[in-house]
């Protein structure tokens, strides 16, 4: 079955430019009153914040002294104490110091922005897929099968359920069941309900059947999937190596129609929880982290409560994409990220993207998508 391609319907992908009040003055003026001379290079107006794009003049001035006046100066400008971000930028070719400052209302992100693929210039033996706006509002997509593996963490109302949504939203609605399937674990069995239906959410094969849909109420059937999987990786590994590859992107280069094999992309809601409860899942879990990259299996594991108990070192280590949503402190921001940020989001899809290439984290909004816009695509599947 081909894809949907509902998403691409509901527009044209782009969002207008963004206007907005900009402090650029007041920003300068107060760090000049605290002994501090910055220049706002640029400002870029997005959906969620305004940018300030600076320097510091003086040599004797350092970025920790700027970190420090981020409470005072979110006060000032009468955003809150803790709305502040002060991060690193990509500018005109260079890195400068950002100071991103809530916007007075934030304006929500279509999906049509974030969930549809550009078919131009794409390797298709990739798996693209929409993670959401950068802070001017342009659209930022991953090779998931580069990533290879994702961690997503957030508080409770981070939005971290809706990114989640809008990312199976993209993999079912962007590639066909030839291409790529998609499982879900969902230890509530809430979060994911509208989806149930769609042919592409199961873990299907002509030599072995996978149970679908975990979840939707049915932890318990986990560690099967986990199991089937590691199985799976571990047929795949010795095709490989009939076939003389390494990976799946070269098999699909040599081994033409005579068998397929899709890319597997298995998302796993609230998975301390699911190794509380179900701790024979720790194990397969952590072989399908460590070795199934090459195979075309990915993870996308998410949780609310991001402590060394949930995200382990040898477990964290192979999870070198991370996602981090609003968290209630530093401390949390850096068992995600390394280091601190995400204490100072948005909420509601704001995020800190940090990619397998360990460049500075990149700040983005993650699109809405309603529960009626998911029934409504799977439904265009039985048409």
């Amino acid at each position: 079955m081909s894809a949907t391609k509902y998403f691409s319907s509901l527009g044209d992908g782009k969002m207008a430019p963004f206007e907005g009040k900009s402090d650029a003055g007041r920003v300068e003026t107060f760090f000049s009153q605290n002994g501090i001379v910055l220049r706002v290079e640029g400002v870029e107006h997005g959906p969620v914040v305004t940018k300030y794009v600076v320097t510091l003049v003086n040599d004797t001035d350092h970025v920790s002294k700027v970190e420090g006046l981020r409470r005072d100066l979110g006060l000032r400008l009468g955003v809150g104490a803790n709305r502040v971000f002060i991060g690193e930028t990509r500018w005109n070719g260079g890195v400068y110091l950002a100071i991103e400052v809530p916007n007075a209302s934030r304006v929500a992100v279509p999906p049509s922005s974030v969930i549809p693929v550009p078919t131009a210039g794409v390797d298709a033996s990739g798996l693209l897929v929409g993670v959401g706006v950068d802070t001017s509002g342009v659209p930022f997509r991953i090779d998931l099968s580069k990533a290879p593996h994702v961690l997503v963490a957030g508080q409770s109302g981070s939005g971290k359920s809706v990114f989640l949504n809008s990312l199976v939203c993209g993999l079912l609605d962007n590639y066909g069941a030839s291409e790529c399937l998609v499982g879900i674990i969902d230890p509530k069995g809430t979060e994911f309900a509208a989806f149930d239906g769609h042919p592409h959410l199961s873990l299907l094969e002509e030599r072995r059947a996978v149970p679908a849909v975990c979840g939707i109420g049915k932890a318990g059937e986990a560690e099967s999937v986990f199991t089937a999987l590691v199985e799976e990786m571990e047929s795949r590994m010795s095709e490989f190596g009939r076939a003389g590859v390494s990976n799946l992107r070269e098999y699909r280069g040599v081994s033409g129609e005579t068998y397929h094999m899709p890319y597997y992309v298995l998302v796993v809601d609230e998975f301390y929880d699911l190794l509380m409860n179900y701790p024979d899942t720790e194990k397969p879990l952590s072989m399908l982290a460590a070795k199934s990259r090459s195979t075309g299996i990915h993870l996308v594991l998410a949780t609310q409560r991001p402590s060394v108990d949930v995200i382990r070192g040898a477990l964290k280590a192979n999870l070198s994409t991370r996602i981090a949503l609003k968290v209630a402190s530093r401390t949390d921001s850096q068992v995600i990220i390394d280091q601190g940020g995400a204490e100072s989001l948005c909420g509601n899809g704001d995020m800190l993207y940090c990619g397998p290439d360990g460049d500075v984290p990149r700040r983005l909004h993650g699109c809405l998508v309603t529960t009626a816009q998911i029934v409504e695509m799977v439904a265009a599947t039985r048409k």
